[in-house]
């Protein structure tokens, strides 16, 4: 499969130099996924791995976002906010999206 391919270079000791990103969504993910028997292998392979969760904005940071996009006063941004918080759930990339198609 792509994993074990992706394995197979990432624990290469023959001194090759790869910088791997990987992502997945968590909320799409079950436990028994083979995402997680590579991320296994590779610390079983003492492959150096960092693992970062990425979260939402939540409704005071998006509100400082729309605040900044439209340059007015935060509490003047609220109510416009609360409505991108509700379509877009604070993703940031839904943010954007959502607030240039306004």
């Amino acid at each position: 499969t792509a994993l074990d391919v992706i394995h197979t270079f990432l624990s290469d000791t023959m001194g090759s130099c790869v910088f791997f990103v990987g992502t997945y969504r968590d909320n799409e993910v079950q436990i028994g996924h083979a995402i997680f028997d590579l991320l296994q292998k590779l610390e079983t392979s003492n492959v150096p791995t960092t693992k970062l969760s990425l979260t939402g904005l939540d409704r005071g940071d998006l509100n400082k976002m729309v605040s900044d996009a439209l340059g007015l006063y935060p509490r003047i941004c609220k109510s416009l906010s609360d409505i991108v918080f509700q379509k877009t759930k604070g993703n940031p990339f839904f943010v954007l999206e959502f607030i240039q198609s306004l």
